[in-house]
């Protein structure tokens, strides 16, 4: 068991975007959720090239979504770069005013990303025959997947005996899509490989020729105060240009909310806080067990 095993949290929102050139097997994104029920995708997590990263091969992207002149908007957050976030402000002050529907409306999206190595692609080939299989791409990691990773690093009953991105003994990760209620679903079959294995020699030269800074998958910094004139212009029905100007984070204002005045000093849970339970406690298991490698 290495220190790298301990560098895992998964956390994320699936986005139902989707770009037309995801489908091509020349693209650097994997449709996986474009499999048909019952198949399955077999792919291998690659390391991220920058080793501090503590989730070792997944990065989270936190954004925003607002409405300007009628067109829906994806806000980068400004909380991922360590700023804040005047969104996140007003969100949290919805939720003090008891209005947990605007509240939620403001709150931030967290998806996580990851790149992969493709092992099995059973999406239909190209023109020219072409699939993903044995090349690098970027997927996106919805909560079922997520919760499924966070459980197969926290399990007790089958620990992971090494990082599962190593290239001699990591181990490939089944991606099965099934349905329930008529809707897609991931949590039956989803799962780590039992055994280990070594990668090729072709493999370890795609990671190799492929694999990224996870930092290059997200959007750039669009600094406090660009986030404050949209939300403004949100808000008021306006506009916004290329000039920005600081402005404070707005308030809940009366003629939109009809919530009464907060009476409550926390802030209720939300499903997005949801995705981050466990993260304290997994943490906390990645320290001692760092601690007992070093020893």
């Amino acid at each position: 068991m290495t220190s790298r095993l301990e560098r895992l949290k998964a956390a994320y929102g699936q986005t139902n975007e989707r770009n037309a050139d995801d489908r091509n097997p020349n693209s650097k994104y994997y449709p996986f959720w474009d499999m048909k029920v019952g198949q399955r995708t077999v792919v291998r997590f690659i390391a991220d090239l920058n080793t501090q990263n503590p989730h070792g091969f997944m990065v989270e992207k936190v954004t925003h979504k607002l409405t300007i002149n009628g067109e829906l908007k994806t806000i980068a957050c400004p909380s991922m770069y360590g700023e804040e976030c005047p969104i996140c402000t007003l969100a949290q002050k919805y939720y003090k005013a008891e209005d947990k529907i605007n509240g939620k409306k403001y709150y931030k999206q967290r998806q996580n990303m990851a790149q992969v190595l493709i092992v099995e692609d059973p999406l239909p080939p190209d023109a020219q025959g072409e699939t993903h299989v044995g090349k690098v791409r970027t997927i996106t990691i919805n909560y079922q997947i997520r919760n499924l990773i966070k459980e197969a690093f926290m399990s007790e009953d089958e620990p992971l005996e090494n990082d599962p991105d190593d290239i001699e003994n990591g181990y490939d990760f089944i991606i099965k899509k099934t349905e329930a209620g008529g809707y897609a679903t991931y949590v039956v079959g989803t799962k780590f490989m039992s055994k280990s294995r070594s990668l090729t020699a072709a493999e370890i030269l795609a990671i190799n020729e492929g694999a990224v800074d996870l930092a290059t998958l997200l959007p750039k910094n669009p600094g406090r105060d660009k986030v404050a004139a949209l939300l403004n212009a949100e808000l008021t029905g306006g506009s916004t240009d290329d000039q920005f100007a600081p402005q404070p984070a707005p308030t809940p204002s009366a003629s939109r909310t009809q919530a009464p005045q907060p009476t409550k000093q926390s802030v209720p849970i939300t499903d997005d806080d949801d995705a981050d339970d466990g993260m304290a406690e997994m943490l906390e298991i990645i320290k001692r067990r760092r601690e007992a490698a070093a020893s």
